[in-house]
């Protein structure tokens, strides 16, 4: 079956122009440009009819949305809401950063592209899950299971468990670091990002053993997050967001020996953070956040990337790493989680993004 019928060559527009000589004689020209439509009705069909005589369900999966351009983005969610969504054996899934995502336009007085919450639904923020201070013991074994995994793929078939009886993450953990906490350690420094955790790995990997080390140490992955910081997210940093970066360290660190703070909401599309948090700089921590003692704001929550503070472990500079837990909540404090762990109240302003 061929879906080569729900496409058809239409009339796409005329031009005429004409010109009369000086014998009364009157020349007129004409050209026809056509151009590709989609009917969408026959489109729908024809794949419903294909997917049913399959006996199968389509999957799309569309990763770094963000990256088209904005202008674009609407374009593509109305050809997908116009082509796939009406077809009940079509899941469709978009992965995509909120404030880099623009999926519908108003144009004329009508609204095209997705309506979220009515054609399509927003899924849960990967930041909700994967940000190592929202649950670090159970993303501990989370960080170790994709951390298998990963290893398994590459190597050949089997290996772990007809060589080194590995079955797990628990198990690769175990044996590959000193002690739990060095790989716990590993799973703070990656920050929630995946190839920022297979990146530091694979450094402190060859760091341990360049050091003739059986296993990997906590050196090992202090030296090689510094080293990642500085050879991967560094260089993305141009004058102007090294500037705010160090005024942000230098203010939560510093002076207040934490690692994290609050933004008003509201500064969440500026162009200083959104160029941080693509750099992988600043993490989200919580969203939406309201301040009992000023209910009418709502704020975010962000921690410092640890590769921008590692120097500082050991030294009297260090800011507290993990969250305070059940403390008794003061003016310095603030309680954002729901299992009752406090953060210090840190709130920036504009003006640190724009001094």
């Amino acid at each position: 079956m061929s879906l080569a019928g729900a496409v058809s060559g239409v009339s796409g527009g005329v031009s005429v122009g004409g010109s009369r000589n000086s014998a009364g004689k009157v020349t007129v020209t004409s050209e026809v440009r056509d151009r590709e439509k989609i009917i969408f009705p026959d489109l729908n069909k024809s794949l419903t009819e294909v997917l049913r005589n399959a006996r199968c369900t389509l999957y799309v999966l569309i990763d770094e949305w963000s990256s088209l351009p904005l202008d674009l983005q609407p374009y593509l969610a109305e050809f997908f809401k116009r082509g796939l969504l009406p077809i009940r054996d079509v899941t469709l899934k978009v992965s995509a950063l909120e404030h880099r995502s623009r999926f519908s336009e108003e144009t004329s007085g009508n609204d095209f592209g997705f309506e979220l919450g009515a054609d399509i639904a927003t899924a849960p923020d990967l930041d909700d899950y994967y940000v190592y201070d929202r649950n670090p013991e159970k993303l501990v074994s989370v960080y170790a299971d994709i951390l298998f995994r990963h290893l398994n793929a590459e190597l050949p078939t089997d290996y772990f468990i007809e060589n080194v009886k590995i079955a797990n993450g628990d198990q690769l953990a175990s044996r590959l670091f000193t002690e739990r906490a060095v790989f716990a350690e590993l799973a703070r420094a990656s920050e929630g990002v995946m190839r920022d955790l297979i990146n530091i790995f694979t450094l402190a990997y060859f760091n341990a053993h360049r050091r003739d080390r059986k296993n990997i140490d906590k050196q090992a992955v202090l030296e090689s997050a510094r080293q990642w910081f500085e050879q991967d997210k560094a260089q993305q940093l141009d004058g102007v967001l090294q500037s705010v970066l160090s005024r942000i360290v230098k203010e939560v660190i510093g002076n207040r020996r934490a690692r994290s703070f609050m933004l008003p909401r509201e500064l969440e599309r500026h162009p200083i953070v959104q160029r941080l948090f693509d750099a992988r700089v600043l993490h989200h921590m919580r969203r939406g956040y309201a301040d009992k003692d000023n209910p009418g704001q709502r704020y975010n929550i962000y921690a410092i990337d640890y590769g921008a503070y590692v120097d500082l472990l050991g030294t009297g500079k260090q800011p507290e790493l993990d969250l305070n837990h059940d403390r008794e909540v003061t003016d310095e404090f603030v309680v954002p989680f729901d299992d009752k762990r406090s953060i210090r109240r840190i709130i920036l302003d504009r003006a640190v993004l724009d001094a």
